[in-house]
């Protein structure tokens, strides 16, 4: 049981995620071991502190030289650290880059799906229909021109005669939505009973 919830919960990554988390987990020993190089060159630079105050000049020399070694691993991983941490650095601008052409190629794929749905003979219809309407209102603004007819005042009884339509149409609209009570088909109950008492009264007298 307990197997199979570790299958489930196994992540699967990528060749590239695992070598990032490869690289960020050398970067951080390095940098765990740095420390501790560090720690170790104080402590010897201290040692040999303590000795010159106490005459020991050999001993220490020989944490000086101690010191001076640790200090130069410290130098040499410092190195290590710079390229695995420019090796993450390319690893992950790489993999962004990838993303990015890939979104980029999806893109490409659906534009192109998008262009080619669209007819030319449908833009130039557009296109013609257009022209058509600015020649004609080219038209329209020469006449007023020549004939010394206000452009505004022109455009301004347009606009009213405009809104009179709308409202004329929208006020039509309104009164077919209104729904008139339908006219029953058959007479009311009562008066149904009364003439229905009326002609057995009728059978009955033609009968005597």
């Amino acid at each position: 049981m307990g197997s199979i919830c570790d299958e489930e919960r196994e992540v699967k990554l990528t060749p590239e995620e695992k070598a990032i988390i490869d690289c960020k987990t050398c970067r951080d020993k390095i940098s765990s071991y740095i420390r501790r190089l560090s720690v170790r060159e104080k402590k010897s630079r201290e040692k040999a502190k303590e000795l010159l105050r106490d005459k020991q000049r050999d001993r220490a020399k020989f944490y000086l030289r101690q010191a001076k070694l640790h200090s130069e691993q410290i130098k040499v991983n410092e190195g290590q650290l710079e390229m695995v941490t420019q090796q993450i650095m390319q690893i992950e601008s790489a993999k962004n880059l990838q993303e990015c052409l890939k979104v980029l190629q999806n893109g490409k794929e659906v534009l192109k799906k998008m262009q080619d749905s669209i007819k030319i003979e449908e833009w130039e219809k557009v296109r013609d229909d257009m022209d058509e309407l600015k020649e004609k209102d080219k038209e329209i603004s020469n006449f007023l021109k020549e004939y010394g007819i206000s452009e505004a005042e022109y455009d301004n009884e347009v606009n009213n005669d405009f809104d009179k339509l709308v409202a004329e149409i929208e006020g039509n609209k309104a009164k077919e939505d209104i729904k008139l009570p339908e006219v029953p088909k058959e007479e009311i109950t009562e008066d149904k009973n009364k003439k229905e008492v009326k002609e057995k009264t009728k059978k009955k007298l033609a009968v005597a």
